[in-house]
C-alpha cells in the first residue's frame, strides 16, 4: 500500500498520515471486538454500527477493501443476517493488522 500517496491525497504529510493509521487501527480493532460481541449476542443494530464506523473511517483514509467489506457487513446486518460474520470478521482483522506491516 502506498502510504505517501494516500497522504498526498489528504493533502497531508506521511508522517502525519502514518499517525492517522495507528489511531485507525486501534479504533478499527476495537469496533471489531464490537462486532465480535454483537455477533456473541446476536445483535444485528450493533453489528451494523460498528461496521458503519470502520466503514467511513476506511473510506476517508482510502482503505477501499477495508472499506468494501464493512459496508457488505453493515448492509447484511441491516438485513437481519449475521451469517458468515466469522469469516468477515477474520478477514476485516487481517487487513487491518496488515497496517500495522506496511
Amino acid at each position: 500500500m502506498d502510504f505517501k500517496d494516500l497522504a498526498s491525497k489528504l493533502g497531508i504529510d506521511e508522517e502525519d498520515f502514518m499517525e492517522l493509521v495507528e489511531l485507525f487501527v486501534a479504533t478499527s480493532l476495537g469496533d471489531i471486538e464490537k462486532i465480535k460481541k454483537s455477533l456473541s449476542e446476536k445483535s444485528c443494530p450493533d453489528a451494523s454500527a460498528a461496521s458503519h464506523s470502520i466503514k467511513g473511517a476506511a473510506a476517508n483514509m482510502g482503505f477501499e477493501d477495508i472499506a468494501r467489506l464493512s459496508a457488505d457487513m453493515e448492509m447484511q446486518a441491516k438485513q437481519g443476517s449475521l451469517e458468515n460474520f466469522d469469516s468477515y470478521i477474520n478477514d476485516l482483522e487481517q487487513m487491518v493488522n496488515a497496517l500495522n506491516n506496511a
